[in-house]
């Protein structure tokens, strides 16, 4: 005689067997615990066959399946008998477009600070390429160096009196003029990237007071 094994806890259909005669009663079986003879329906498409109460149901089995909402939030059904709602997403809904243009904007601004931490190449008076650190933190002293350079080259001072030590931890001897010319540079070097990185935000919020979602994915540092 066919029988139907059963979950313990769900009561559904996790196999068929057959059952072995009672030694003890000609003509019947012995149905184990968790088990029946009764033969299950037929389950569909994310359908469970469940037996409970002396019958046979089928229950929706959406168990594993993912879903999203609206707000953004992940979803995973791990129970018998739970549908996903009407309003459910098969994947993550798209950012809402002013945090987009905020990630934008940010990334933007870690670029920015990237190019800054960088530092600017230049060549110092001995001819050798090395690199002016220009940091928010080294900004200070270098401006303080350009003070400093201005003062000696108007009191007539033109030896390397002045001091910068570059990137590679190497100092350099430079005279008022080439530190006023390093100081310059940097401070060009430095507006170049904040202009650029001004044009890019610019760009990304034209486009968000557009509603134009692609324009704002298209900025690139």
């Amino acid at each position: 005689m066919d029988i139907f094994h059963l979950h313990p806890k769900t009561g559904e259909l996790v196999g068929q067997g057959t059952a072995d005669p009672d030694p003890m009663n000609e003509g019947s079986y012995l149905i184990p615990a968790h088990a029946t003879d009764q033969s299950p329906p037929t389950a569909g498409t994310n359908e469970a066959a469940v037996y409970s109460n002396g019958e046979w149901s089928l229950v929706p089995d959406y168990r594993g399946t993912e879903y999203w909402l609206a707000d953004g939030s992940r979803h995973e059904i791990s129970e018998l008998g739970i549908e996903p709602p009407t309003e459910a997403l098969d994947s993550p809904p798209p950012k809402p477009i002013t945090d987009l243009a905020a990630d934008k904007i940010d990334t933007i601004e870690q670029a920015l600070q990237a190019e800054l931490t960088g530092g600017m190449t230049h060549t110092m008076p001995n001819g050798t390429s090395d690199v002016v650190q220009t940091r928010p933190g080294d900004e200070p002293n270098l401006l303080g160096l350009a003070i400093e350079a201005r003062d000696l080259r108007d009191a007539g001072e033109t030896g390397a009196v002045l001091q910068l030590r570059a990137q590679s931890n190497v100092v350099y001897s430079l005279t008022p003029q080439q530190m006023i010319d390093l100081t310059d540079a940097a401070k060009a070097f430095k507006k170049q990237w904040l202009a650029h990185s001004w044009s890019k935000k610019d760009a990304v919020r034209t486009a968000l007071a557009n509603d134009d979602r692609a324009g704002i994915e298209a900025v690139t540092w």
